[in-house]
């Protein structure tokens, strides 16, 4: 019983002053419903935050395998953005027990899931509306720290100049297989790598009844929904190209920059004329807004070089958007942040 309560005690004093406990509201005079899922226990977390659906937990990645890295490169051309992988941030549905399976979601260049330096939560906002939908979701700490666009293959970089240079680093990012001198991701960096540890680290270190049927040590992608926003939209696609997943969400997303060598009829990169598509179309939607600035881009990307049809892309014509503290933002990230537009977001990704 001591060690009971002690736990109790650390997982409250971890989980500070940011959270809010959601309480339901009383209608008709009626009490509250009362969930009958058994909260999960997060003093392993870094740090938690309570939303109206559930839970984020970040997860140090380092604590899944000690070969996994929690800090990207500290110096080169862009360390000015304090790039990092950041740590992993799950959400974890309060109705655990009927969760219909795993979601996971890829931040844009740059991005931390739980950024360590100042304690936030990225897309916090998104991850709510993914566990309402009744999902565990898992946004993933991965090699984003240089923009594929921009930093390795833009037409300011040598990478322009390379043959399939976009295709190459997000294969490289995803399995730690083939060649680049743009991209070099060790094996126990890789997205394939740190999703399997954290996956057995939820379910075999902390007890987590995750749903389905996972196997943390030979992950079926056919079982998972995934979803990204800017350029962790096109590696969510990507991976939804060349594997079955049970379904794909591209948000302000849908363009790499094409190369020099061999272009296509499409200004694009090459692996987005690759012939075929694993995932069919069908499970494959897209939400953009019309203030982004790349939105012309990402709307040829998707429809004439995908082949998304129009009913699968939802394009939200908003003047202004907010981010989930209520400050003005531009389209790109607000069409992932602000909280008006989530019927929207429901609309392309959940449906």
């Amino acid at each position: 019983m001591v060690v009971l309560i002690t736990l109790i005690t650390l997982a409250v004093a971890r989980r500070g002053t940011r959270e809010a406990v959601y309480q339901p509201p009383v209608i008709n005079n009626e009490p509250p419903s009362v969930s009958l899922s058994v909260p999960v226990d997060t003093v392993f977390c870094e740090d938690t935050l309570a939303t109206k659906s559930g839970t984020l937990c970040a997860v140090k990645p380092s604590k899944t395998d000690a070969r996994i890295t929690d800090v990207g490169e500290t110096t080169g051309k862009i360390k000015f953005r304090k790039t990092g992988f950041g740590y992993h941030a799950v959400g974890i549905p309060d109705d655990l027990a009927n969760a219909k399976g795993i979601w996971v979601h890829f931040t844009g260049s740059y991005g931390k899931p739980y950024n360590q330096n100042d304690g936030t939560f990225a897309n916090s906002v998104w991850l709510d509306e993914v566990m309402e939908a009744g999902y565990v979701v898992v946004q993933l700490a991965y090699d984003n720290q240089y923009s594929v666009n921009y930093d390795l293959c833009g037409v300011k970089t040598d990478g322009y100049n390379r043959d399939n240079c976009a295709g190459e680093v997000r294969e490289i990012g995803q399995t730690g297989q083939g060649e680049s001198p743009y991209r070099s991701t060790d094996a126990f960096n890789t997205i394939d790598y740190r999703l399997e540890k954290l996956l057995a680290y939820l379910e075999n270190t902390q007890g987590i009844d995750l749903p389905g049927t996972i196997n943390p040590t030979n992950v079926d992608w056919g079982t998972l929904h995934l979803s990204g926003h800017s350029q962790g939209a096109n590696q969510a696609y990507y991976i939804a190209k060349n594997r079955l997943v049970a379904g794909a969400c591209i948000i302000a997303g849908g363009f790499d920059t094409g190369d020099t060598v061999n272009p296509g009829k499409i200004n694009i990169a090459d692996w987005f004329l690759k012939e075929g598509n694993k995932t069919p179309l069908s499970a494959v939607r897209a939400i953009l807004a019309t203030t982004d600035d790349s939105y012309q881009l990402f709307l040829t990307g998707l429809t004439k070089a995908v082949g998304l049809p129009s009913n699968q892309i939802i394009i939200v014509d908003k003047k202004v958007y907010t981010d989930e503290a209520g400050t003005e933002v531009k389209g790109h990230p607000g069409i992932i942040k602000d909280p008006s537009i989530k019927a929207e977001r429901a609309e392309a990704c959940f449906r």
